[in-house]
């Protein structure tokens, strides 16, 4: 069924999330506080809103793809914002990586005006963004799920619901937690290896073709490390906010994380050092520089 879609940020994941839906059979109004992001679709089949609230009066389906908790939650209620134009029965997604706990609060406070919220963020970055082979994490009540996963099936075939509100960003930050787990653990075995004299290049390539392979030493290294470009889109910073998202629900739930504390601790002395706009393989240059590399 066409419906009308609007979706809220612009940036290095919304803007191809648009793209996606401009092929789409959706009616699409988009808007980003960036006139630079909304100039690149001005000449695009899309409505470019004036505001936040223009574009939550027009729409079905509102999608969020913004950078975390705190705007979500200024975009739903903060002055002009989204929760006063909605009608009864909108659904609003949001892809960002936001905190379990703001996402059970925001969906509590639309559910009193009848609108409808699902948590979707994302895993693949900008190159699978720009494929349209996202994973979407969902969390939400099943049948709302239900009615929107043709549209969340526009950014890839992998849409996987985990259960309640909140739910979905859970499990997004306790994948990236992962994910920080093994991309540091694989740049530290690599400086191992090249301090005793053996290539970067040949590490990875026997890891890969044994036991110890993950994506990190698959994709990254290949695409962004070993030749030193970084350049992968995901900043060091919001590793560090999604694996600290994972470990204060731990806390919370009185659960022992000692593994994924070190790892956190080590992306938050990366952020503390300056590298936190840095793309997240750079922490492969961080730890050069903890041993003076």
């Amino acid at each position: 069924m066409t419906k009308h879609v609007g979706l809220i940020g612009l940036g290095n994941i919304g803007g191809p999330l648009c793209r996606h839906l401009l092929g789409s059979e959706h009616e699409l109004t988009i808007f980003d506080v960036s006139a630079d992001a909304r100039a690149l679709f001005k000449d695009s089949r899309a409505h470019i809103a004036d505001s936040v609230a223009d574009l939550g009066a027009r729409v079905d389906v509102v999608i969020l793809s913004l950078p975390n908790s705190d705007v979500v939650e200024q975009v739903v209620f903060g002055k002009g914002g989204l929760a006063g134009a909605l009608t009864a029965d909108t659904v609003v997604i949001d892809m960002s990586s936001s905190r379990p706990a703001s996402t059970r609060n925001i969906a509590l406070r639309l559910a009193e005006q009848n609108v409808h919220m699902l948590d979707a963020p994302v895993s693949g970055g900008t190159i699978r963004a720009a494929e349209g082979t996202l994973t979407m994490i969902c969390g939400g009540e099943p049948d709302v799920f239900q009615t929107c996963e043709p549209i969340l099936r526009i950014f890839g075939q992998q849409v996987i619901h985990v259960g309640p509100s909140g739910a979905g960003h859970l499990a997004k930050a306790i994948n990236n937690l992962v994910s920080a787990t093994t991309l540091a653990s694989a740049c530290e075995a690599v400086q191992l290896g090249a301090q005793a004299g053996l290539a970067p290049e040949k590490v990875i390539e026997v890891i890969n073709a044994s036991s110890g392979r993950s994506v990190s030493t698959e994709l990254k290294f290949p695409r962004y490390i070993l030749d030193r470009s970084f350049d992968d889109g995901f900043a060091i910073s919001l590793m560090d906010k999604d694996a600290r998202i994972a470990l204060d629900t731990a806390a919370e739930l009185g659960f022992d994380t000692p593994i994924g504390t070190a790892v956190a601790s080590l992306w938050k002395d990366a952020v503390d050092a300056g590298f936190g706009t840095k793309s997240h393989t750079a922490i492969y240059e961080y730890l050069e520089t903890t041993r003076g590399a």
